[in-house]
């Protein structure tokens, strides 16, 4: 029982540390993103208290088998209820009404070829280098390796004046990387638009190439700023899909990376004619493509999309440069082609969440030196600095995933996620250190061959209202769900 079982200051530590880096402790949640998923800790440990019969504190870290016990979660959401029960053994059942809610906790809980998807994944990455890859190239201005990967190009939203019809660049400071993980601050001159390193953040001084101190009166802030040519005030947005300028790339170079002067940090340059012609020639691509899988649906008015219209952002395909919408086509379409059907919803899934990152409301985070996906806040945010990530993913020649928010990081999160299901883990804190516990016996999924004898579990999901959902008739044991939210939330 609940009542007798159930320790709140056990669980509540365990869950405080979940929630801190979720998953860590259960890497299954990177199927695909969710919001506001519970700690599954928590779970476990109510489903363990309820009907392993001991009390949780000397139970938790143990394995469990409950193959009669049957649980109902009618709000399911990303699924931590279904996760959780299954893998001791439960016979599950699951009702959401959200659709998406639906494919993610099917994708986490459906059996998988590791091999198979791992395979797979690596022939659509290598079709892609053929395809696009050289658009993610670019010169090394330290020794001149034209082979040197792209990590981020990074935009600045720029406001066209009326009076003199020259472009204003909307950059709400010059501050391009801060010296926490870069041994110097480095700050893009407003007026020539190089880049240099300055050791004083608060006075970097004239820039070094120009010898003109930075425009900071005409940084953007509260939707205004003055016109860089004719001083003239100027308003954003229009209500027009923002324009945006190339203006720096954070790199990755073989080469460089284990720099001879013994220099640790980032490679940053100035955007040049090259780079400006490979985004062009994407563009170009594009405009001849005849688009089979990019949307023309129109962003629906609501609490969150209403900052997207003031931006211009009417339609869902607004939100990608050109780069992007060529990358995510011939990903869609190469993935249309995978015979396998539980293959080709794999990466299906991982295209839906690589979707948070490959768009042009990411921004760029210049103390972590890293892109913020979409969703790293709960909202739709419209930065003046835009972050676009390598669709493919960079690897480092020591085997090291390079950046983020590519097909390579992608994919690496899901095997992560799928291995997890063949042999789930417990984290437990020994003072300072954090220490994994295989919990043997236990997995998540509907079918484990290779066994003595093979297991088959009952997983039963519905994509439905849980008032209209027809169960049957069927009875249940326990009903374990966290309450909606649906229209409540962006």
């Amino acid at each position: 029982m609940i009542e007798q079982h159930f320790s709140v200051p056990f669980v509540a530590a365990m869950a405080l540390r979940e929630k801190q880096i979720q998953q860590n402790y259960r890497p299954v949640i990177a199927v695909h993103k969710w919001f506001a998923r519970r700690p599954g800790t928590l779970f476990r440990a109510l489903i363990l208290s309820e009907f392993s019969g001991r009390p949780v504190v000397e139970n938790y870290y143990h394995s469990h088998h409950l193959p009669s016990v049957r649980i109902f979660d009618p709000f399911m959401g990303g699924g931590t209820t279904m996760m959780e029960a299954n893998r001791i053994g439960c016979s599950v059942t699951g009702v959401d009404i959200n659709p998406m809610a639906w494919w993610i906790v099917r994708q986490e809980l459906l059996d998988l070829d590791i091999n198979a998807y791992l395979k797979t994944a690596d022939q659509l990455r290598a079709h892609l280098e053929g395809e696009i890859g050289h658009l993610y190239r670019t010169q090394c201005k330290n020794c001149g390796n034209s082979e040197a990967q792209v990590k981020y190009f990074l935009w600045v939203k720029k406001v066209r004046c009326d009076a003199c019809h020259h472009d204003t660049d909307l950059f709400p400071n010059f501050l391009l990387s801060e010296d926490v993980r870069h041994p110097a601050n480095v700050f893009v001159c407003g007026r020539c638009g190089e880049l240099f390193e300055t050791l004083n953040r608060k006075e970097p001084g004239p820039c070094p190439h120009c010898h003109q101190a930075l425009p900071l009166a005409h940084t953007a802030r509260r939707n205004k700023c003055r016109c860089q040519h004719c001083d003239r005030p100027l308003g954003y947005p229009n209500a027009q899909v923002p324009e945006h300028r190339l203006y720096a790339i954070e790199y990755h170079c073989d080469n460089c990376a284990g720099r001879a002067d013994g220099r640790k940090g980032r490679l940053f340059k100035k955007a040049g004619p090259e780079d400006l012609a490979k985004f062009e020639e994407a563009a170009g691509r594009l405009g001849k493509l005849r688009p089979k899988f990019i949307p023309e649906d129109a962003i629906p008015e609501g609490d969150e999309t209403e900052r997207l219209h003031r931006w211009g952002y009417h339609h869902y395909r607004n939100l990608f440069n050109a780069r992007q919408l060529l990358g995510l086509e011939l990903s869609c379409r190469w993935i249309n082609s995978v015979k396998d059907d539980s293959l080709r919803e794999a990466l299906a899934t991982n295209l839906s969440d690589l979707l948070r990152s490959q768009n042009m409301l990411c921004r760029y985070d210049t103390m972590a030196l890293k892109s913020l996906d979409v969703f790293s806040v709960h909202g739709f945010p419209v930065g003046l600095i835009q972050c676009e990530s390598n669709l493919l993913g960079i690897i480092s020649p020591r085997g090291a995933p390079v950046g983020s928010g590519g097909w390579l990081n992608i994919v690496e999160k899901y095997l992560k996620a799928k291995r997890y299901c063949l042999q789930p883990f417990e984290v437990r804190q020994e003072g300072s250190r954090k220490i994994e516990v295989p919990i043997q016996g236990e997995w998540i999924g509907s079918f484990r061959n290779g066994q003595s004898p093979s297991e088959k579990r009952e997983i039963k999901l519905l994509c439905d209202d849980s008032s209209a959902a027809k169960l049957n008739g069927e009875k249940f044991d326990a009903v374990f769900t966290d309450p909606p939210y649906f229209g409540n939330i962006q």
